[in-house]
């Protein structure tokens, strides 16, 4: 189980109906009767990184990185996303479309068992002479894809008190590059002056062969752009969503002139699956297995010393290790998530929901896999059609917590998964996201009548104008 929570892409924000064409990426029904006419992201990113195996700490000039000493399963995770020119749109009878195009990155971890990845590289610190670990373990696997969504919503059901939304995206997946590690067992002893030998050392470690021409990997060439892809392969999210309709007055009774509300429901269930699907790579050339140890070598304490790429760390293990190639093919999971969610409409334009994730990624029939780890995510928000206020509390099911922030204002959304850790000078996780987007509200833009910033409204007009009963017919009259 994980250690420290894990924060989601835009976490607190991304559940909401203003989120606009970003909240397909959870759930692809949101997007049917949505508040707005339209929506447009120019641009939307984000990151976070977290884990306990070590944090980082200001030591003089530089940063340090600083490993935790402790018998807990070792975990690490980071996401990172970057897209934009996305689109949503409404259609008659309230339903959406939407596309999206983005980059992807997710690296995690799996079974990392803690003595190994503590020791490595300074087995002569007092802390860990006169041992002898056994059956350290645990996977490692990272993948960089491009992708392109495209979504259609539906409202299935609306009878004025239910409302049922249906919605599916169709991905087509461009896999970029990955790069993974199998620890199946190592065993050893370390002697009274730090001597460390190897009893048992079976692993395998490979990327995909598109990355062999970077001098970071197999060969020559700087590392500088984005690798060729391997081809678009497809995927899916498929979600439904339960709203149960808040009561709303006739605006046809003051001329036109009363506010409607952006959402109109008192409370909602979601359910979701996101990422159903599979990329496929071909083994680097520097890909390996370690099937034994050689005997009568003497075993180095510091194995990753000097490594400045994949080939030099192969060369490195085989100075003490029988090492083969890895040949062939293999696959990586996407993210695939189940994801619940349910949202309360507390009025005055303040919100309450609940949000988890949970990882299916053991369900799909690949070799490695990438995935958000298990999580609930707790949000109390104020927000209107121009601006909101986000307060997230992730949870994941180690029961640890972290507090979040998000603020949006106008076409500009900015946010953090963990502020805490923006503060904090001893950094385990952090991250941010932001977002900039042009859109409209459907309530109130056809009226005459529009109104302030401090309304709830149209988030392109904020001046209030003169009803048209109340306007002069001539302007000379």
């Amino acid at each position: 189980m994980p250690i420290f929570v894990v924060g989601q892409q835009f976490n607190g924000f991304i559940e909401s109906d203003f989120s606009g064409i970003l909240g397909a990426r959870v759930q692809p029904a949101a997007i049917a009767d949505s508040p707005y006419k339209f929506d447009f992201n120019l641009l939307n990113a984000n990151y976070y990184l977290t884990n306990n195996i070590g944090f980082t700490q200001k030591r003089g000039e530089g940063t340090e990185l600083i490993r935790f000493i402790d018998q807990k399963q070792k975990f690490l995770h980071a996401n990172v996303g970057f897209g934009g020119l996305s689109a949503l749109l409404s259609l008659p009878r309230n339903q959406g479309i939407g596309i999206q195009f983005k980059m992807r990155a997710i690296g995690s971890t799996e079974g990392l068992t803690s003595d190994f990845i503590s020791q490595v590289n300074r087995f002569s610190d007092a802390r860990f002479v006169d041992n002898d670990v056994i059956n350290q373990e645990g996977k490692f696997a990272f993948a960089l894809w491009q992708e392109l969504a495209l979504t259609y919503a539906f409202v299935k059901k609306d009878d004025g008190f239910h409302r049922w939304k249906v919605g599916t995206t169709l991905k087509f997946v461009n896999p970029m590059g990955s790069v993974w590690s199998d620890i199946q067992q190592i065993d050893y002893s370390v002697d009274n002056v730090g001597l460390v030998n190897f009893s048992a050392f079976r692993t395998q470690a490979g990327y995909s062969a598109n990355l062999d021409e970077y001098e970071q990997f197999d060969g020559n060439n700087e590392f500088s752009g984005l690798p060729k892809g391997t081809g678009f392969k497809p995927a899916l999210d498929i979600g439904v969503v339960y709203e149960r309709v808040a009561y709303r007055r006739d605006p046809r009774g003051e001329r036109q002139t009363a506010r409607e509300k952006d959402l109109t429901y008192e409370f909602r269930f979601g359910a979701s699956i996101t990422d159903l699907g599979i990329m496929k790579f071909e083994q680097g050339s520097a890909a390996f297995s370690t099937i034994g140890v050689n005997p009568g070598v003497t075993n180095p304490g510091d194995i990753l010393d000097n490594i400045g790429s994949f080939r030099e760390l192969r060369d490195s293990l085989e100075t003490f290790l029988q090492v083969e190639n890895k040949t062939g093919s293999y696959s990586i999971s996407l993210p695939t998530s189940l994801n619940l969610s349910y949202d309360y409409n507390m009025g005055n334009s303040f919100y309450f929901g609940a949000a988890a994730r949970f990882d299916l990624t053991g369900l799909l029939p690949t070799d490695y896999r990438i995935n958000y780890p298990s999580s609930i995510t707790l949000t109390p928000r104020y927000e209107t059609g121009h601006s909101g206020l986000y307060m997230p509390v992730y949870i994941n099911f180690a029961g640890d917590t972290d507090v979040g922030m998000a603020i949006r204002y106008g076409v500009f959304t900015f946010g953090t998964p963990s502020f805490g850790s923006l503060v904090s000078k001893q950094k385990k996780s952090g991250g941010v996201f932001l977002s900039v987007s042009l859109n409209q509200l459907k309530a109130n833009s056809k009226k005459p009548y529009c109104f302030g910033s401090s309304r709830v409204g149209s988030g392109f007009t904020r001046t209030e104008r003169t009803p048209v009963y109340k306007r002069k017919k001539f302007i000379f009259f």
